[in-house]
Formats: C-alpha cells, structure tokens, sequence
C-alpha cells in the first residue's frame, strides 16, 4: 500500500499484488533461494557377530562353492572377527578350491599375523594355492614374506614361479634381482616382466649386458617393457633402452620397438620414440 499527498490531503493507492491478479512482486536483488533439503543419510549395515560367525561356519563347511564365497565375504570385511575367521579357516586347513580365494581375502586387508599363515601355504601341494599364497606374500614387507617369494622363484613348477616373479614385482623386492636374472636365462617371461618393472637406469644398464648371456627374445620382451613403463624416464634414458634393443637380431626387437612405437603418442616429439622409428626403418628396408 502508498501513500501521497496531494494539495494538502492524502491519497492512499493500493500496489497491486499477485493476490490481487496482478503480476508477483519480484524478489529482492541478490537474495539467494533456500537451500535444497539435505538427502537422507544411508546407514550402512555393519555386519555383527553372529553374521560373521555364519559366513566362518560356512567356511568350514563342505559346500566348496559355498565356502569359496564366504572367504569372499570376510575378505571385504575391514572387521578384526572377520579377519580371524580367515586365519581360523587356513589353521584348520581348506580344500585348494577354498583356501586359493581364502589366502586372497587374507591380504585385502593385510596384518602382521598373516605372514606365518601365508608361509605354510607356500608349500601346498596344489600348484594353484602356492600360487594364491605367493600372490598374497607380495603385499607385506615382512622379510619372512619377501624370502618366501625369493624362494618361490624355484619352485618346480612355472606356474608358481610365475607368481612368485610378480609378486617380487609388486612388493618391489630388490633382493629377488639375481634369481631373476636367472630365469631370463631360461627366457621365462614373468621374469622378463618383474624385472622390467624393478628396473631402474643402472638395473637397466645391467640387463641391457645380458646380451649373448640370456636368450635374445627374453632381453627384448624385458627391454621392451622398461620401454613402455610411463614413469621410466627421463627421456635420454628411454633412448638407451632403444638402443640397446636394436642390438638384438631376434625378431623380438623389432616387436619390442614396435610396440613402444604404438603406444607412445606423437606429440610432444619424444627422441626415443623417434629413435625406435628410425630403427625399425633400417630394420626392415623402409617397409619395401
């Protein structure tokens, strides 16, 4: 409502509103609107004990399928009874069919007690479960941990030696260096693989003088995915690496410089990439 005045009267005038049939009031400038209401707040389920203590039963049982998803479930569990029901179920002893994904689970959420556990599954008779374990062993820095890989590296079997080589990789086991040299040396390539991903420019430098000691096919694979690391550089160093590739006559080289070539964008101009390409050029006659 206003009010003026006019040849000493008032006149009141009444302002038009939205509930009068006229157009709403706009609101003030710079006023915000409310907020919107806050989303409800999701409680998450914590398993108790008895849940726990069901998925441990299950463990145990003879149901393999059953108790392969069971180990499963505690494995997910960040919960101390979880953990221990695991550490219960290896004590007492799992079928291989259980104890592989059991050992897995054990390490999501690893603890210094495990290594002990993992240790007595290293020498399962099922290739398959000292290979879980072995896997699992590369998450601890426990020395015990790291001499049980070590010794993994000489298992009979090469699937196990496999996993031993990555978990040398994975749990940045220097000390596993020379028995993997030794594998290169029988052109085993987990080993190629662990020790590229340990390798740093003097490791480099010792691999690149396996040549004529180790067979060519191995050196390249191995030389190849040093190449191919994105955190190994700086770039003059990937420039050595190529070089060094391009001493081996196998036809793995070239594949290994190929490869680094097709992963390895244009832009930025990278001398090492331009390097592989000149090579592989020279290699194979322009492509004629």
């Amino acid at each position: 409502m206003t009010r003026r005045r006019l040849r000493g009267g008032w006149v009141l005038g009444l302002a038009l509103c939205s509930g009068l049939g006229g157009p709403a009031a706009a609101a003030p400038a710079g006023k915000r609107p409310p907020p919107a209401p806050a989303a409800p707040k999701v409680k998450v389920k914590v398993p108790g004990a008895e849940e726990i203590a069901g998925y441990a039963t299950a463990l145990a049982g003879t149901d393999v399928e059953a108790a392969a998803k069971a180990a499963d479930a505690l494995g997910a569990l960040d919960l101390p009874a979880a953990h221990d029901a695991l550490l219960d179920g290896l004590a007492m002893g799992l079928p291989a069919t259980v104890a592989a994904p059991a050992l897995t689970a054990l390490a999501v959420h690893p603890a210094p007690p495990d290594v002990a556990a993992l240790i007595r599954y290293v020498g399962h008779h099922n290739l398959n479960v000292r290979a879980a374990a072995l896997t699992a062993l590369a998450t601890y820095a426990d020395p015990a941990a790291h001499a049980a890989v070590i010794n993994g590296l000489h298992d009979a079997a090469g699937l196990v030696r496999g996993a031993a080589a990555a978990a040398a990789a994975k749990g940045r086991i220097r000390s596993a260096i020379e028995p993997l040299f030794q594998l290169l040396g029988r052109g085993e390539e987990p080993a190629a693989r662990a020790l590229a991903a340990l390798a740093d420019p003097d490791l480099v430098a010792k691999i690149a003088d396996q040549l004529g000691k180790v067979p060519d096919a191995a050196l390249a694979q191995c030389l190849g995915y040093i190449l191919k690391r994105a955190d190994f550089g700086p770039d003059p160093a990937r420039v050595e690496v190529v070089r060094a590739i391009a001493k081996i006559q196998d036809p793995a080289a070239i594949a290994a410089l190929t490869d680094y070539i097709d992963v390895t964008p244009k832009n930025p101009p990278r001398p090492s990439r331009g390097e592989a390409e000149r090579l592989v050029e020279a290699r194979l006659g322009g492509g004629k």
